[in-house]
């Protein structure tokens, strides 16, 4: 009965943090509000962040407490299953349409991320150091894409709440983020290394298979309903964004808290396709900026059989 308990514990820890996630995001966009923040800049820093914080929670509290095969295989095992099986979702349920400037800058900078990361892990370690040269490039992509906005002028027309609400935002705020750290510390953790000395394998299977999707599910939602509704772009975009912030900001945090050692299998495997999956985007869209449902199979095949890889064969 103990696995099943903690299966149990682990799904609903993944559960809650998700929604505290969600309640964090939307008191975070409207405390922005009150205080005319512009809405773009609010959904480039704020929203994107805490978009991401189920993988931020769940890798810093898992490096904090030493449990550093989770910790990489949740930011890794999410930028794949954010391309492979996100935006593969979306492309099958509608074509996914990128901007040129999403092309040209933010994809660009993804793959260039993805190998400078790459070249940080080939010693085996993901030192305080490299944490910090990770977070130091996240400032400066913020910065850049803020001035991008600005000079645009696309903020929009800002709204104001009350004395009254601006208190219940708070309120909702502080318990979405007190519900991130307990469900990462208390459940997610401790469950998943349970069920990874169960089936004896390392942490970092567990984290790169059942906690990465799961910490993506916001990811996964969002892609649905902005394929559904014809605005794949912004699908695009959100995986773009979510997979620049879990190689900057998870990683680069977590290592900061503590070294983190990196496996052969994922210097090797998990992000050299990381990066081929970012440059495959680059190749289906590279004549009408666009993936179609066709490549949309290929994304979702691909990441399947890295799972089947990563499960039955690599550890």
């Amino acid at each position: 009965m103990g696995i099943y308990k903690d299966f149990l514990i682990l799904f609903v820890g993944i559960f809650v943090i998700i929604r505290s996630a969600d309640l964090f995001t939307s008191a975070s966009e409207a405390i922005a509000a009150f205080f005319n923040i512009p809405r773009s800049i609010v959904g480039l820093t704020i929203v994107s962040l805490a978009t991401t914080m189920p993988e931020f929670a769940v890798s810093a509290f898992s490096s904090y407490m030493n449990v550093g095969g989770i910790a990489v295989g949740n930011a890794t095992g999410s930028c794949l299953a954010n391309i492979g099986l996100i935006l593969g979702i979306a492309a099958v349920i509608g074509t996914v349409k990128l901007s040129q400037q999403t092309i040209n800058q933010e994809l660009k900078f993804l793959c260039v991320i993805g190998v400078g990361l790459l070249i940080l892990m080939w010693d085996g370690m993901l030192s305080f150091a490299d944490g910090f040269i990770l977070a130091l490039m996240m400032v400066g992509f913020f910065i850049f894409v803020v001035r991008r906005h600005l000079k645009s002028n696309s903020m929009g027309k800002q709204k104001t709440g009350s004395i009254k609400t601006i208190r219940k935002d708070i309120l909702n705020f502080a318990a979405g983020a007190a519900g991130v750290v307990i469900a990462a510390k208390y459940a997610i953790i401790p469950s998943g290394t349970a069920v990874a000395e169960f089936f004896k394998v390392p942490e970092i299977v567990i984290g790169v298979s059942m906690i990465a999707v799961g910490t993506s599910l916001p990811e996964l939602v969002t892609a649905i309903i902005a394929s559904r509704k014809k605005m794949g772009d912004l699908a695009a975009g959100n995986v773009i964004g979510a997979n620049i912030l879990n190689i900057l900001w998870v990683l680069g945090c977590s290592a900061m808290i503590n070294p983190l050692v990196i496996d052969i299998q994922t210097k090797m495997v998990t992000m050299p396709l990381v990066i081929i999956f970012a440059l495959m985007i680059y190749l289906f869209t590279r004549k009408d900026r666009a993936i179609t449902r066709n490549e949309g199979i290929i994304f979702i095949s691909c990441y399947f059989a890295y799972l089947v890889y990563i499960v039955k064969f690599a550890y």
